[in-house]
């Protein structure tokens, strides 16, 4: 037999190896391998009624799609329940009902350092389980926050279910790439939901016209902490707040479909810290070449992404300078070891 029915290796971290096999347990008989003339993909049975979630760039174009399921059904694909391009999410209508699914709940909301599980295929009729944890919480802006994972994903297992130690799913793992570096990312299933609740379907031919959001190559500059050499700590955070501020603002512009106004808004506060931040001169250089490298480009699309780079390679460096900072402090700090 399929999936379901082998015995799933365990690429687990700390988690007691019984809590690891229950969810491995729990998720098997929804996982499915999507086929498609070329390629291969993973999905996920999230309804009784064979409702299927995928990455929407999984099956992207795909003009025939075949859907192997655990119990080894082999099911063709004829209609389409949602497409979500903005968060790379697909929900495919299976034409079966009564299977076995996944736990969907749009109320789990991992943090920072929480323990989760991705079933993928690991070749050979078997599966595999591997546990990570998350490394941080992403907001992008008002419409989409998503999970960074420390595990690496292979780039044929995006689609794949995500859950937590219960069992539940999370969201759905997705290889994307960001600072020019594959990173493994999750969807929440919050964003799932709305999606189950469509009742038109679309005829699968709607999938050559779909265009998720491509992966961006940042450009994301990593600054030495001598850049901040000689600047006092309430200087930095005050450059952080501003940066912190502008990208408050600008993202919802332009993810709204104005480039223009964030890239202007961008602009202005790159030349206002340089005016006004004399007391930090490795920051004014910084903020200096992201303008310079705007004039190299065309457009304000690109000059709002060099300029978003130029201010994240800052914030990075300015959180790991007070980090440090914090460190000598603690170092630095008297001790009395008599009482």
């Amino acid at each position: 037999m399929l999936y379901g029915r082998q015995e799933a290796p365990m690429l687990t971290v700390d988690t007691d190896i019984s809590t690891a096999r229950a969810v491995a347990a729990r998720a098997a008989p929804s996982l499915a391998i999507i086929e498609m003339p070329g390629r291969q993909g993973v999905g996920f049975v999230v309804s009784s009624h064979g409702q299927l979630v995928t990455n929407l760039h999984v099956v992207a174009g795909a003009e025939e799609i075949h859907v192997l399921l655990a119990d080894e059904q082999l099911l063709q694909v004829e209609q389409v329940l949602a497409l979500d391009e903005k968060r790379d999410l697909a929900v495919l209508q299976l034409p079966v009902s009564g299977l076995e699914s996944l736990r969907l709940d749009g109320h789990v909301h991992p943090g920072e350092g929480d323990t989760l599980f991705i079933l993928l295929p690991a070749g050979g009729g078997m599966l595999g389980l591997m546990e990570t944890r998350v490394q941080a919480v992403q907001v992008l802006d008002e419409s989409l926050t998503f999970l960074e994972l420390e595990a690496g994903l292979p780039e044929d297992a995006s689609g794949s279910p995500v859950m937590d130690a219960s069992g539940a799913l999370v969201g759905v793992a997705t290889c994307a790439f960001a600072d020019g570096r594959p990173i493994t990312i999750v969807i929440p299933s919050r964003y799932v939901v709305p999606l189950l609740e469509q009742q038109a379907t679309l005829p699968l031919s709607t999938l050559a016209l779909a265009r998720p959001v491509a992966s961006r190559q940042r450009q994301v500059p990593t600054h030495p902490l001598s850049l901040l050499e000689g600047c006092a700590t309430d200087s930095v955070e005050e450059i952080a707040l501003a940066i912190m501020q502008a990208i408050q603002l600008g993202a919802p512009a332009y993810n709204q479909g104005d480039p223009e106004s964030c890239y202007r808004l961008y602009e202005r506060t790159a030349e206002r810290l340089i005016q006004e931040r004399p007391d930090c001169p490795g920051a004014q250089a910084a903020l200096r070449e992201g303008l310079q490298r705007c004039t190299r480009l065309e457009g304000a699309d690109a000059c709002a992404w060099a300029l978003r780079d130029t201010f994240d390679g800052l914030l990075h460096l300015i959180d790991r300078w007070l980090q440090a900072q914090a460190a000598f402090a603690r170092l630095s700090a008297p001790r009395s070891y008599l009482q």
